[in-house]
Parts: C-alpha cells; sequence; structure tokens
C-alpha cells in the first residue's frame, strides 16, 4: 500500500487570516469616519443648520408624587409610636387615603408642602384624610386628595393645580403654602428655580433611577439607604428664626402675586379656592428645619389674610386658632414636634378645626347641586 501524503498547513496560515479581518474591519470603520467627516465639513461650509442655535427643550417639573408609591418612613426621632409610618401614593399620585367615597356631594383638594403633606404622621390621622372621616360623621360624604409634596412653593401649587389636580374636578382647594416660599425667595430671590428647565442627563438620571429601583430590589436597597425621615440637625440660626429684620429682604410681592394668580385660576375652574395660614411657634430643636424663620412666617401669613379679604375668599386661619384656643400649642408634641411640622395629635387639632371651617362651603355646594338636579 502507497503511504497517501498530505501536506502540513502553511505555518501561520490562520492567525494570518484572522489579522487580515481586522485589518479589513478597521480600514472600513476608517473609511466610514473619513467619509462622514468630509460630508460634516462640507455641509459647515455650504449649507445653513437652521438647528444650530437650539438649546434642549425645556421642561417644567410638576412636582406631585409618584404615582402607586408604597414608602415606609421612620420616624423613630419623633419618640412617638409607632416608630415607622406608611406613605403610600394613588393611581393619580395622591397620597391615601384617597377617593374615599364613591359618590361624594363634594371634594376637596389639599395642596401644599411638607406642612401638608405630613409624610411623619400616621396615614389614618393626616389631617386631609381625617376631614374626610369628620366630615363623614356629620352626615357629609365628601373626597379629600392631598396633592401636597415637601419642598413646594405656591408657584408649584398653581403649577399642580392647572396641570393635574383640576382634572379631577375637585369643588373646593385648600392651599397652605408660605414655610417654602420664604426659603425659596431667600435664596434666590425669586421663583426662577420652580419654572422651566432645559432637559439635562440630570433629567435622565432621575429617570433612569426610578425605573431601576422599580424593578431591581438591590438598587431599591441601595436608594432606600440614602433616603431619610425625620434627621436630627445643627442647632443654630437661634436668632435668625425669630429676626424680623430678615423679612424685609424678601420680595414678598412676588409671593402675593401668586396668591392672586391662584384664586383666580381656582375660579376661572369653577372652583371654590381656600388659603390657610401656616403655623410656625418659633421655638427649635434638633429636628427644627434651618430655613424655619419666625419674622417672615409672620409676614407672609398676614399677606394670606389681607389677599384673603381682598379677595372675598375663606381663610383657614390655623394660626390664630392655636393661639388663641389650643392650650400650650408651642410646647413639643403637642402640636408640632419641630415648631412647623405637625404630629399625629397635632394634625387631629388641624383637621377638626378645618373641619368646621369646611362645614358651610361644603353644605353650600351640597344645596347647589340639589337645586341643579
Amino acid at each position: 500500500m502507497s503511504k497517501q501524503e498530505t501536506a502540513p498547513p502553511a505555518s501561520g496560515a490562520g492567525p494570518r487570516r484572522k489579522t487580515s479581518r481586522r485589518v479589513k474591519v478597521l480600514a472600513t470603520f476608517m473609511a466610514m469616519f473619513l467619509t462622514l467627516g468630509i460630508c460634516e465639513a462640507a455641509l459647515r461650509l455650504l449649507w445653513h443648520n437652521s438647528y444650530a442655535g437650539d438649546s434642549a427643550e425645556h421642561v417644567v417639573h410638576l412636582r406631585i408624587h409618584q404615582a402607586n408609591r408604597d414608602y415606609l418612613i421612620d420616624r423613630s426621632q419623633l419618640d412617638d409610636e409607632p416608630s415607622t409610618v406608611r406613605l403610600r401614593t394613588d393611581a393619580r399620585s395622591y397620597i391615601l387615603p384617597s377617593f374615599q367615597h364613591e359618590q361624594p356631594i363634594a371634594t376637596v383638594a389639599f395642596l401644599g408642602g411638607s406642612t401638608t403633606e405630613c409624610f411623619a404622621v400616621r396615614e389614618e390621622v393626616r389631617f386631609p384624610a381625617r376631614v374626610s372621616q369628620l366630615l363623614d360623621e356629620r352626615g357629609w360624604k365628601v373626597n379629600t386628595l392631598n396633592a401636597a409634596r415637601s419642598g413646594n412653593t405656591l408657584h408649584d401649587s398653581i403649577n399642580i393645580v392647572f396641570n393635574h389636580v383640576a382634572a379631577d374636578r375637585p369643588d373646593i382647594i385648600v392651599v397652605m403654602n408660605a414655610a417654602n416660599d420664604v426659603g425659596c425667595l431667600a435664596r434666590d430671590g425669586d421663583y426662577r428655580s420652580r419654572g422651566g428647565k432645559p432637559l439635562s442627563l440630570d433629567t435622565v438620571g432621575q429617570w433612569m433611577k426610578h425605573s431601576l429601583t422599580k424593578r431591581v430590589y438591590l438598587a431599591a436597597l441601595l436608594r432606600k439607604s440614602f433616603s431619610r425621615g425625620p434627621q436630627p440637625g445643627a442647632l443654630h440660626n437661634r436668632e435668625r428664626r425669630t429676626d424680623p429684620a430678615i423679612a424685609k429682604t424678601l420680595n414678598v410681592d412676588l409671593f402675593q402675586r401668586r396668591l392672586h394668580v391662584i384664586i383666580h385660576l381656582c375660579r376661572d375652574l369653577g372652583i371654590r379656592p381656600v388659603l390657610m395660614t401656616q403655623p410656625f411657634s418659633g421655638s427649635s430643636n434638633e429636628l427644627t428645619p434651618d430655613w424655619a424663620d419666625l419674622g417672615s412666617q409672620d409676614l407672609f401669613n398676614e399677606v394670606i389674610r389681607e389677599v384673603g379679604t381682598q379677595e372675598g375668599v375663606t381663610v383657614i386661619d390655623l394660626v390664630r386658632h392655636l393661639k388663641e384656643n389650643v392650650a400650650d400649642w408651642d410646647q413639643p408634641m403637642i402640636v408640632f414636634y419641630d415648631g412647623i411640622h405637625v404630629c399625629d395629635d397635632g394634625s387631629e387639632t388641624y383637621a377638626q378645626y378645618i373641619t368646621e371651617k369646611l362645614l358651610p362651603l361644603v353644605e353650600e355646594i351640597a344645596a347647589k347641586k340639589q337645586t341643579e338636579r
């Protein structure tokens, strides 16, 4: 038998073929980039780009809670039971409980910042929800919607009414804004920070954060670890908090104009506007926000009263009620845990008085609806 001879493969043929492919791919990409570069250069020389001066599109941040939120808040710093409370929202971003009745005689929406949001209060006794319970006990089925969010100013409330709450056709809107407006105007001098802003990587980052933590529990745990409930802060600025001269540096007129705007906006939408003064005891503890300022708070509350009188709208004067009718209201844990945010008992105090002041309006709305039928 003759032995079949086979020629050995050429040494290095495999690596050379791989190298050849890589060179071709690299050459292809270089040719593409060179072609695109030539086209770009030619267009810059010969063509007018109508979009060359455009900035990113502006968006307005609607400061409402995320829909269907179920958030646990640690309030152990308050020395109050339970140490953890829930902040839940419905599909329309209102803090639960909401839409309490299928066929309400009226709907009341509450707007404001953290003092209306009541994030450290048990959800069943947050005063916007408690008002519905108290009215129900008096025979009136009234839905209450809590559209407040920490940090919101009057400018934000106007935006929320126009772009969100109005769609749910409330009969009454109750607004309590003052302290965050003081802080915003003290820091910026105006409300520009609450207006439209160009789309940015920060906007994309916020969307990615919410999307990721919704689906990935590990990411949610990391996010939660950086979130805090009421926390102790530095005990400073006590003199600033009671210095009436601070108020003179603020452009109060900008706040006053927005009070007129939200009143007219509500009326034009067929909604009864109600204003509330925002109490601050002036006392300080380790939980009191650094931005709390008694002199400015008093000034802004007086503006609320004046505008309410000028416009002929109901003003629920919580400040006056506490001073005149609630014993030791400025002592810790009677109404507030930090001088401005209510504890559970304080929320009940608010709810009782707000219910009393809203009752005539509810009866009037009910009588009007009955006549229209």
